[in-house]
């Protein structure tokens, strides 16, 4: 089974680590492995399982939610450092203000829902998925049937 990370903070930040990560796995290949050092895996908790595909999207999007938020907050605290107008900058500051309150709020729902929250980073492991084909409504009746039929052989084998 293959483990799939999601670093939640800072998804550019992290597309970037990864290709450096990658950069520096092809260097590692070439140390010879007694100067190599043995690499610890971190261990990890378990927060929440997600029971279904609904479950999933929720999850995914309230973690949009957050991380949206919180790139805004980031986004007007340097307009806030570059901005010279007083009057402009006691604007940002209200804005910045109102979407902080907000994401605060998010957050705590965050970890009272998932134990999910801003200030760290996770690992997701797919542990089942299901994948759909589109078809007629005439292969679909094919597939159903076909499939009904080796559920009966494998039943009557059992």
């Amino acid at each position: 089974m293959k483990r799939t990370i999601l670093t939640f903070l800072a998804l550019g930040a992290s597309l970037v680590t990864a290709g450096y990560l990658i950069g520096q796995t092809n260097k590692a290949a070439s140390v010879p492995a007694a100067t190599a050092p043995a690499a610890k895996p971190q261990p990890l908790f378990k927060v929440v399982s997600l029971q279904d595909a609904a479950a999933v999207r929720e999850f995914q999007r309230n973690v949009q939610l957050v991380q949206s938020q919180r790139q805004a907050v980031i986004e007007l605290l340097s307009a806030i450092d570059k901005e010279k107008d007083a009057k402009q900058k006691a604007e940002y500051e209200k804005k910045k203000d109102e979407i902080l309150a907000r994401l605060q709020q998010n957050n705590e729902a965050m970890v009272k829902n998932y134990g999910f929250s801003l200030e760290r980073n996770y690992t997701m492991e797919i542990e089942r998925a299901s994948i759909y084909m589109l078809v007629t409504e005439e292969e679909a009746a094919k597939l159903e049937a076909e499939q009904k039929a080796k559920d009966s052989k494998d039943g009557k084998k059992k």
